[in-house]
Parts: C-alpha cells; sequence; structure tokens
C-alpha cells in the first residue's frame, strides 16, 4: 500500500474539509473510517494506479464512504472536488503531462 500524497491524518478527509471550511481545527475520530480512491475511472480501471501514485485518503463510513448525501460515490460535485484534488497533488511530483499519460482526462 502506498502513502497517501493527499493525506497525512487518519480521519476522515471529507470531515476534516467540512470542519475546517466552519474554522474548527480539533482532532477527528479515528474509527470507521475507509480507503477512498480519488480516481478510480469505470469499473475501477484506474484503481490500482491510484493505489501506486497514493491518490486516496480516509474517509468515513457513516457519511462519506458509500452511504449519505455528501459521499462521492452519490455526490458528483463532492467526487469532481476529490479528483480536482488528486490531479493537483499528483501535478506537484508529476506534472501535467505524466497525469494526461495516467489518467487521460483533466479535472481541472
Amino acid at each position: 500500500m502506498a502513502k497517501s500524497i493527499i493525506q497525512d491524518e487518519k480521519e476522515c478527509y471529507i470531515c476534516r474539509m467540512e470542519a475546517e471550511e466552519k474554522g474548527y481545527y480539533g482532532g477527528l475520530g479515528q474509527t470507521g473510517l475507509h480507503k477512498h480512491h480519488f480516481i478510480y475511472g469505470r469499473f475501477g480501471a484506474f484503481r490500482k494506479k491510484a493505489e501506486r501514485f497514493g491518490l486516496w485518503a480516509y474517509v468515513c463510513a457513516e457519511r462519506h464512504h458509500e452511504h449519505g448525501p455528501e459521499a462521492p460515490h452519490n455526490n458528483p460535485e463532492v467526487d469532481l472536488t476529490l479528483k480536482r484534488i488528486a490531479q493537483e497533488e499528483f501535478e506537484k511530483r508529476y506534472g501535467h503531462e505524466r497525469w494526461m499519460q495516467e489518467f487521460g482526462k483533466n479535472y481541472l
């Protein structure tokens, strides 16, 4: 398992984003978390690449993995936001040309 290039702390990435928007910076729970690959493609075609390049973060099972209105699998806006974050982090390390070679779609 490659280390995430998106997240350092083991906590729900989306809950952290929501908390920071509200000005809360305390610790979040570290239980009930699932690994979410920000780039997965149709039928998971890019999931292995996302794993290899660290394009994943932990999300809580209760609200942000597969269930709930803010879950990336249910909410196209959240899904696109996470894909953009993944592309930005990838391109900081490898550049846009490599992103297009690996994933073939620009989310920015």
